[in-house]
């Protein structure tokens, strides 16, 4: 017989993960100039939804304006009410988003819901900078430390709570700013280096994972810039997309995924549209 755990408001059977999928399109992003980002929840949703088979397609407003970080706190706080909704049904988020910051929406819609929850975030970069440390003022690189309590007024809103940074995995992270490696060192975050092949340490991620509920957070550039070229910060030395898809593989066969969330992809660098079905094939995995 299961046992139910009853996490915050919503009852879980920690034998069964739930089954259906509910299709989040945020495409969020926090300058002009990363606005092709926003294009990417349209143009990979038709391509995952016949994968996926969502029991529900949402879409997360995203009207740029002048202050656009205030138009980003906005739509993540949709998103977070979506997520939690999705949560409430029974289903897990399955979020096409624009940059890292859809972070800041999806992890408060969970956490503390879901109160045993890991963060698995893939990245090329550590996004844990702080405004005392970030050269460029990019929220999108200052997202994690957001949700990890270092947090910035513009995303934040009444209620969210800091997720413990403990149960924070960042993977593939192979470029960070003086400052950020520092607040890192200083951190209780669990890091695990990629190789190209998938090695490095990923047999220690996957057995960090075994029988934990997880979030998938995957910003595309961790993939190498050879095979994802469509990304606005690409740093060689990444993992192959095989490679990223035969972890999350294993990743998905010890742990429970309650949900994903993809980002960093910017089709107007991808006119002839050849990696979606790339992207999806990595991701596949995940969505059994």
């Amino acid at each position: 017989m299961s046992s139910v755990l009853t996490l915050g408001r919503f009852d879980y059977d920690a034998a069964n993960v739930p089954e259906p999928w509910h299709l989040i399109e945020a495409g969020v992003a926090t300058a002009t100039h990363f606005a092709g980002m926003t294009e990417a929840p349209r143009a990979l949703a038709g391509v995952i939804a016949p994968l996926a088979a969502p029991a529900k397609q949402i879409r997360i407003p995203f009207v740029p304006r002048e202050q656009w970080v205030r138009a980003a706190r906005d739509s993540c706080m949709a998103l977070s009410e979506a997520v939690r909704g999705t949560v409430a049904a029974g289903s897990r988020p399955l979020i096409l988003g624009g940059e890292c910051s859809i972070v800041a929406g999806s992890v408060p819609g969970l956490y503390p819901r879901v109160e045993d929850l890991v963060l698995v975030y893939f990245d090329a970069h550590g996004d844990f900078n702080t405004l005392a440390t970030t050269p460029s003022h990019f929220v999108g690189g200052m997202c994690l430390a957001h949700v990890c309590g270092k947090q910035l007024g513009p995303l934040l809103w009444p209620g969210v709570r800091a997720f413990p940074e403990d149960r924070v995995c960042l993977v593939g992270a192979r470029e960070l700013d003086p400052g950020e490696r520092g607040n890192l060192d200083r951190s209780k975050v669990r890091r695990f280096a990629l190789g190209p092949d998938g090695s490095g340490e990923a047999s220690s991620l996957v057995r960090a994972l075994r029988q934990q509920r997880v979030f998938l957070h995957l910003d595309l550039d961790v993939v190498d810039p050879a095979e994802m070229f469509a990304v606005n910060f690409p740093v060689p030395g990444g993992v192959s997309f095989d490679a990223l898809g035969a972890l999350l593989g294993q990743i998905a066969g010890v742990s429970t995924v309650v949900g994903v969330e993809v980002c960093g992809y910017d089709p107007r660098k991808d006119e002839r549209r050849v990696l979606p079905a790339k992207i999806i094939a990595a991701m596949a995995p995940t969505l059994a």
